[in-house]
């Protein structure tokens, strides 16, 4: 009963984590209303750590239990579609064989997922345990700026909105993970540099952010507005203003530098980096077209010439462009805070944001609001150019942003209904706002442009009511807080990527392995099945189990997300089938494909950690594309296993 129910909270708790943070961060908030935060930083901490491990873990154990099916990780577990091209770069470098050209364009993701891998000892669902850890300890980081800053409800709202996002990266091998803990670190770091004072913190914080974007190309245009944050703060003289936004300006284009040192070092060409903007910048100029658009357009085409396209069609037929940014700002506001799954949830998460988004840009703000302005203003700017290829994972390094103007607006209202002169006032206001967000939503559910236009009519009524008189914003002295916290985590990451990865730091030099036999049909490969070459099992029996993930068909087929690429192909499979992620353990010179999906018989596959020789079919034998079939396995001794 303990185990059904603890599967049951897991598998449901993407669902469940926001609504229940808040209503907790409610109801802490009219028991402590009064009290004093300081005295009770310290529990209002370690309740922000607890609920932050468990809101970053328990999703990726949900989809273990369920066997669910991401559109980047089949089951939970095998890598798939670009999640499986990043998984295999990160294997490639522990061997010492650099970077393939898919992974050139955003290298950083490839180390630290490598460095993750070392430190689980090459088992894949280890490593993602790891990353959403550290997932949950930039969610923590986030929480704590806040709680110090407008209470610890408030904290615990930040991990509400944060939650669910996480809860989707963290089961894949996508950029999106080392881009959403940088980026978590690099905005603490700048907000407490700006209401400090601290050039030190604002320029570090500012690099963070820089090289998060650089990671998880996003919202850019938050950069230059950052660097100009000194002109709009008060009491300081103009020289200063100049100095500090030459040094800020400094720290962005050194985040620039790391991406292009990781390719030089790994024997990568660097004009690689970010080529994959081109497809979009095509499609933008051809009036909103997908990046699939300079595919059909220009077949074969590089980096260099759909550049070259792009401009002259730019010149040629400037009105497309507009055309284009115009849809992308549209598409932007529709999927608004989507990742949150229950929209009476999102519904008040927008209310509360949008209130936060108001009060940040009301009269009087202080530096550390104007910074988060500024951030806002670049991420709407961004918008035009991220949303037509990309939904809300390409704000993975910005949207702790969100989460603090959803804290901010929770603890200006909290305040104001707390305080018996504004009570009434605020309380209709509130109203309002949530009035003009569900309003829509509820009357045209399925229009994804009735969210959109809902969270803009509730953000103007939102600003009228900050910018009435006697403001709605509870006045506090304290500041942004954490930034030890977040330098730390930033120093763990850089260990992570920088250092684990390298085989020179270890020691250790790869392993080579011999045949056992020779293949009578097919071919040979050699994995280390349910490590590095993970397997997920489709039995026809009730069993089921979560490491290595077992599933029965049934329980397969309805946990599959719709948007899965070939997802007919994944329906279809039989029961009794396994199907495994290949590595192959072979030196690049014996390899026509060293990774790639295989299925074959789930009794004859067996993910106990062991290195294998494999013999599988040179044709697609499967339904699903790329898939080999397993012929048979057989186990290698010790005395095959040889150092080079």
């Amino acid at each position: 009963m303990t185990v059904a129910l603890i599967q049951a909270v897991a598998i449901e708790s993407a669902k469940w984590t926001t609504p229940a943070l808040v209503l907790l961060a409610l109801c802490l908030a009219w028991v402590s209303a009064g009290t004093s935060r300081s005295q009770s930083a310290v529990s209002w901490t370690i309740l922000a750590a607890a609920v932050s491990i468990a809101a970053a873990v328990l999703p990726l154990f949900g989809y273990w239990f369920a066997a669910r099916t991401h559109p980047n990780a089949i089951a939970g577990v095998l890598p798939w579609n670009d999640a499986a091209g990043y998984y295999g770069c990160a294997l490639s470098v522990l061997d010492g064989e650099g970077l393939h050209a898919f992974c050139q364009r955003r290298p950083a993701y490839s180390l630290y997922l490598a460095g993750l891998m070392r430190m689980a000892g090459g088992e894949l669902q280890l490593a993602l345990l790891l990353q959403a850890l550290m997932n949950g300890a930039a969610m923590l980081v986030v929480a704590y700026g806040a709680l110090r800053r407008w209470g610890g409800a408030a904290g615990l709202v930040t991990i509400a909105v944060l939650a669910p996002f996480a809860a989707v990266t963290s089961v894949a091998t996508l950029t999106e993970n080392y881009g959403f803990v940088l980026g978590a670190a690099g905005l603490l770091l700048v907000l407490s540099g700006a209401e400090r004072r601290a050039n030190w913190l604002l320029a570090t914080g500012l690099f963070v952010l820089s090289v998060a974007l650089n990671a998880r190309a996003g919202a850019f245009l938050v950069l230059p507005l950052l660097v100009v944050w000194p002109f709009f703060a008060d009491d300081m003289s103009r020289g200063r203003r100049w100095r500090l936004s030459a040094l800020l300006a400094f720290a962005v284009a050194a985040g620039f530098l790391p991406g292009p040192l990781l390719v030089a070092l790994l024997s990568g060409p660097i004009s690689e980096i970010h080529s994959n903007f081109s497809y979009t910048l095509y499609g933008l100029a051809a009036g909103g077209e997908r990046w699939t658009h300079t595919l059909r357009e220009l077949p074969g085409a590089t980096s260099e010439e759909i550049y070259r396209a792009a401009f002259a069609l730019i010149r040629e037929q400037p009105f497309l462009l507009v055309a284009g940014l115009f849809q992308g700002f549209l598409e932007y506001l529709q999927r608004l805070l989507i990742y949150i799954p229950w929209e009476p949830a999102r519904v008040l998460v927008g209310g509360l944001w949008v209130w936060g988004i108001a009060s940040v840009f009301r009269p009087r703000a202080g530096d550390g609001d104007r910074a988060l302005a500024l951030v806002f203003v670049g991420i709407a700017l961004s918008s035009p150019v991220l949303s037509i290829d990309g939904d809300t994972r390409v704000y993975a390094a910005t949207v702790a942003v969100d989460a603090l103007f959803a804290a901010l607006g929770f603890a200006s209202l909290a305040g104001g209904l707390a305080t018996h002169a504004h009570r009434a006032r605020t309380a209709l206001c509130g109203l309002a706002v949530l009035f003009a967000i569900a309003g829509p939503t509820a009357v045209a559910t399925h229009d994804p442009r009735a969210w959109g236009g809902a969270l803009v009519l509730g953000g103007l009524v939102a600003l009228a009511g900050q910018w009435a008189p006697r403001g709605f914003v509870v006045e506090t002295q304290r500041r942004f807080a954490g930034a030890g916290l977040a330098g730390l985590m930033t120093g763990v990451v850089v260990v992570i990527a920088f250092v684990l990865p390298w085989p020179g730091f270890t020691g250790r030099t790869p392993a080579t392995y011999e045949l056992v036999q020779s293949c009578e049909e097919g071919e040979p490969a050699i994995a280390r099945l349910g490590r590095d070459s993970p397997v997920v099992a489709i039995t026809d029996t009730e069993e089921s189990n979560h490491w290595p993930v077992v599933a029965t068909r049934d329980a397969f087929r309805a946990a599959l997300d719709p948007l899965t690429h070939l997802h007919a192909d994944l329906d279809a499979l039989s029961p009794g089938t396994a199907i495994v992620f290949l590595y192959d353990r072979r030196t690049s010179s014996q390899l026509a494909v060293r990774s790639g999906l295989l299925v074959g018989d789930e009794r004859m596959v067996r993910a106990d950690g062991r290195v294998y020789q494999l013999c599988v079919s040179d044709g697609l034998t499967s339904v699903l594309t790329d898939a080999r079939r397993i012929l048979s396995v057989h186990p290698l001794s010790d005395s095959s296993v040889r150092r080079r």
